[in-house]
């Protein structure tokens, strides 16, 4: 038979005595699922995964590759279907939990899990750091970290992912290409599948109907509701048990967006928004009553969205008197409404308001020149996030942060549009995920050379996907090439030049690989250029930078030098950074001197901090600088 596009071979493999010919010239049909589930989705995914390596092709400027393929791409798809669901589930769990678990430091036989809402352990560059996770091989895991981390109406179960759900169920969705495509392009590591098919099990059997319109709406349901919410939601400024809380289910929530954006009552048809748009409305576990006051009552459209913070009328008595916490019992809509609150309550309030109307929103907090502050984002327009609806840009809130309820980790205003934005939906952004899904099968398969050459594909197509460069790079790292890692980061700093938070990633990478090669110097000049590159415009970067550099020498003992070079951060970046500057650098130097028996020279830092800082008096930053001057 002649290959359709180079590479692409027939498979045949014997299924139940029989034949099924796995035909990748050609897209595939009902009878190829059909013969997937007989020979079953493990021992499927193996004979898939040898036949796409031997087919595969990386792309270059001189060559088209596989993935953009289309044909090679289902197949794809339906390969790593077959290898999520063949995965015993045992392997799924300690995947999830193993991101999430640290080895207790005062109980040798002890774990400590980072709950919802707190952000994974790494290090100033962004990766990850060890976890505990070798600690849950082998052994039950503990009730109370699935506890902790994931519903209740989770338990673990031995044999492969599939074995928790009904065939015709998997097989519907294995037959559904845009399906697959659009649930690939939006898994994350720290999803957790298990309980996001339950979900979109429990949704497709209540609203079957509803599949082909709605099944992004069903996707953002089930990967936003797969794990436990922080227990602090909305935010740490109101007593969980104040929050009025969902009193129905899932399917029924679903019903009730589905029934309103039918007929027509929401700013955008959510038929028509992505999954990665629409987790930003679905995020509302709250009771529908609530909902639906707001829908009554806040009649701002998206284009003045921005007026909903201002609705809340703000209570200059409690700032005036630092009563930061609510203080009135009930979190109802109402009650925030007639009552008034601060800035978080504003911001909470603005983001339910627009999830009632089918707008994405999302609730960002922030320091600034007199400490810290609250707003909410949310998509005025296709592609079109608006950051700063309550930000008071005169404060130099240089970045927001916020988390994903996807994940419930941590996520910066600026990773927000990069994820969700215009670049997301480019055409090559498909195929460079194609790229990286042959990165893990080649790892998998010990082929360094062909991990290598599907990393750097996706790079070429997509060089503003950030998940591209990490695997090029663990791909470089995993075979020893410092050189190669070298050239990496200069690209990476030269590609990433207007995404500062990216920049400043790799530059620290390539800091730390001179330092660990010797080069002392050639570190400080790029860590230097750190500090300055960003001292205007993300002061946050820049005091990060200078944090990590001062608590260097603090733990080297040379107190000497870092008082020097504190001394002239402060004239530079005391000013613009804020709340940053303070929670950052100021607080944790002071501590470190007063614990090494040095209150003299922590008295100085604090006057030269106050002097350049210029916040106002009775400000969240003047309290904070009082209670640090009273802890001696």
């Amino acid at each position: 038979m002649k290959a359709l596009f180079p590479g692409v071979v027939l498979l045949c493999v014997a299924v139940s005595g029989g034949r099924a010919d796995f035909d990748l010239t050609r897209m595939p049909t009902a009878q190829d699922v059909q013969a997937i589930r007989a020979m079953g989705w493990a021992a499927a995914a193996d004979a898939l995964e040898p036949a796409l390596a031997a087919a595969y092709k990386p792309s270059h400027f001189a060559q088209a590759g596989s993935t953009g393929n289309s044909i090679f791409r289902q197949w794809q798809l339906l390969s790593q279907w077959s290898r999520l669901l063949g995965t015993p589930e045992p392997e799924v769990l300690r995947a999830y939990l193993g991101r999430r678990v640290l080895q207790n430091p005062d109980d040798p036989d002890g774990l400590l899990v980072i709950p919802s809402g707190l952000p994974l352990p790494t290090d100033r560059t962004g990766r990850l750091l060890p976890t505990a996770a070798d600690r849950l091989a082998g052994t039950r895991v503990p009730d109370s970290v699935l506890q902790s981390l994931l519903p209740d109406d989770y338990t673990p179960q031995d044999g492969p992912l599939a074995s928790r759900f009904p065939e015709e169920f998997l097989a519907r969705l294995a037959a559904d290409p845009e399906f697959l495509r659009e649930f690939f392009r939006q898994l994350r590591p720290d999803d957790f599948p298990p309980m996001a098919l339950t979900r979109l099990g429990q949704l497709l059997a209540a609203h079957p109907d509803k599949w082909s319109a709605y099944r992004s709406l069903m996707l953002a349901y089930a990967l936003v509701y797969d794990q436990r919410a922080p227990a602090f939601w909305p935010h740490h400024q109101v007593a969980a048990s104040a929050v009025p809380a969902m009193d129905e289910s899932l399917a029924g929530r679903f019903g009730f967006y589905v029934q309103r954006n039918d007929t027509g009552k929401f700013d955008y048809d959510l038929r028509r928004l992505s999954a990665e748009e629409l987790k930003f409305v679905v995020d509302a576990p709250v009771p529908r009553a609530e909902l639906e006051w707001a829908a009554k009552n806040v009649k701002f459209g998206r284009a003045q969205f921005d007026r909903a913070f201002g609705f809340v009328s703000y209570d200059q008595r409690r700032a005036e008197e630092g009563v930061f916490d609510w203080p009135h019992g009930s979190y109802h809509l109402s009650e925030i409404a007639r009552l008034g609150g601060i800035c978080t309550d504003q911001a909470y309030f603005a983001c339910l308001a627009g999830k009632a109307r089918g707008i994405p929103t999302i609730y960002f907090a922030g320091q600034g020149t007199d400490g810290g502050h609250a707003w909410f984002a949310y998509l005025r327009g296709p592609d079109k996030w608006e950051l700063d609806a309550g930000r008071f840009l005169n404060q130099n809130y240089t970045v927001g942060q916020a988390l994903d309820p996807q994940t419930w980790l941590p996520i910066t205003d600026h990773e927000l549009v990069q994820f969700s934005g215009r670049a997301a939906r480019q055409p090559n952004v498909d195929a460079a995920l194609g790229d990286l899904a042959m990165a893990e099968l080649f790892a998998r398969r010990g082929d360094t050379a062909g991990r290598l050459g599907a990393a750097g594909s996706a790079v070429y197509l997509a060089p503003e996907m950030v998940a591209a460069w990490e695997a090029q790079e663990d791909a470089l790292a995993a075979a020893g090439d410092r050189g190669a890692l070298r050239q990496l980061y200069a690209k990476a700093i030269g590609n990433f030049g207007r995404e500062e938070d990216l920049k400043t990633r790799y530059q620290a990478r390539l800091a730390d690989l001179e330092r660990e090669g010797g080069d002392v110097r050639v570190a400080e000049r790029l860590e230097n250029r750190m500090i300055a590159d960003n001292r205007r415009e993300r002061t946050d970067l820049s005091t990060a930078a200078a944090a990590e550099s001062l608590t260097r020498l603090v733990a080297a003992g040379d107190y000497d030098k870092a008082l020097r070079e504190y001394r002239s951060l402060a004239r530079k970046l005391a000013g613009p950074g804020g709340g940053n500057f303070f929670y950052d650098v100021v607080r944790p130097l002071v501590r470190q001197l007063r614990a090494a028996d040095r209150g003299q020279d922590a008295q100085r830092v604090l006057q030269q901090a106050r002097r350049e800082m210029g916040f106002e008096a009775g400000s969240i930053m003047d309290r904070e600088f009082r209670e640090l001057e009273a802890a001696q």
